[in-house]
């Protein structure tokens, strides 16, 4: 296994829950020699495998224990059938010589650089809107885990410029989802930018410029993280929805990649709009800025 930024290494596909990560790394698995384990590896909800129910929620990982170790490299090696789902794509081929393993993961987002020391994976953290992600946890009946992040931000050593985690009924729908997006992102890439080894191995790449710039983003995409284009993934990205989002569904996959880019807009309210925007605005202007450039005919604004 790589571990030192090859084109063989492991792809971490992360960012926050209801980013686009299943999406892009559906996306990235349809590149020639690839295979996508389905399940998330850090995923403690449910008979999700919880790097082998080591973890109870949201967790940084500093030091993982040999255990967690173990776990994560047998994940990204594709050795691992547990984490294999029904969301994966050519989960046969994982564990073959000369398969590069994709792992989606939204939960690996507060341990990037273990994640990466462990398995020598090559990160690609996806970000959507913050109103975005509101739409779609309204449309899962789903609330940000505040609580579960009031932990991590206590413990860390300094968590100057991450807003307060509010009480249970403190503020509104849209600022909890500002604070918990806000948080989140700021906790990973403070995290990023303090290991030199792990910031040259991580692309940050915005949801609605990937879903929305066509194939020509997503060539930009592949020759960054040295996959090869084909046409099912220029085919990805050119398709045209066939049903519209439903509530409940876990995934909406045959939806057009462009129109969920953009069709979040219409399910949330101008004023929750400018709520979160008050929260948001720094760890947002901090992500764009990082920002993998796919083409330049995509504004990055939200």
């Amino acid at each position: 296994m790589d571990q030192g930024g090859s084109v063989e290494a492991p792809i971490l596909v992360t960012g926050v829950p209801r980013s686009g990560t299943t999406w892009v790394a559906r996306l990235l698995a349809l590149g020639p020699g690839l295979a996508l384990a389905g399940r998330e590896p850090m995923n403690p909800r449910g008979r999700q495998y919880g790097l082998g129910g080591t973890l109870v929620g949201w967790t940084r990982l500093v030091e993982p224990t040999p255990r967690q170790v173990r776990a994560l490299r047998l994940a990204y090696r594709g050795l691992n059938p547990f984490t294999f789902s029904r969301y994966g794509h050519r989960q046969w081929a994982a564990p073959l010589p000369r398969t590069r393993v994709v792992i989606k993961d939204p939960f690996a987002l507060l341990s990037i650089p273990a994640v990466v020391r462990a398995t020598g994976a090559v990160v690609v953290l996806v970000y959507r809107h913050p109103g975005a992600l509101l739409a779609s946890y309204r449309r899962m009946g789903w609330t940000p885990d505040l609580e579960e992040l009031r932990a991590v931000v206590e413990a860390l050593p300094g968590a100057d410029g991450i807003p307060a985690i509010p009480a249970p009924g403190e503020v509104g729908p849209a600022e909890e989802m500002g604070v918990f997006w806000s948080a989140l992102h700021l906790i990973a890439l403070a995290d990023i930018a303090g290991d030199p080894v792990v910031r040259d191995r991580v692309h940050i790449v915005a949801h609605h410029e990937l879903a929305g710039g066509g194939p020509a983003a997503g060539r930009t995409a592949a020759e960054m993280l040295g996959i090869g284009w084909n046409a099912a993934m220029g085919g990805e990205l050119a398709r045209e929805s066939a049903g519209t989002a439903r509530a409940g569904n876990l995934h909406n996959l045959d939806r057009s990649p462009a129109e969920v880019a953009a069709g979040w807009r219409a399910a949330i309210d101008p004023r929750e709009l400018d709520e979160i925007g008050r929260v948001s605005s720094e760890a947002l202007s901090r992500l764009e800025s990082s920002r993998l450039r796919l083409t330049p005919a995509v504004d990055a604004g939200p």
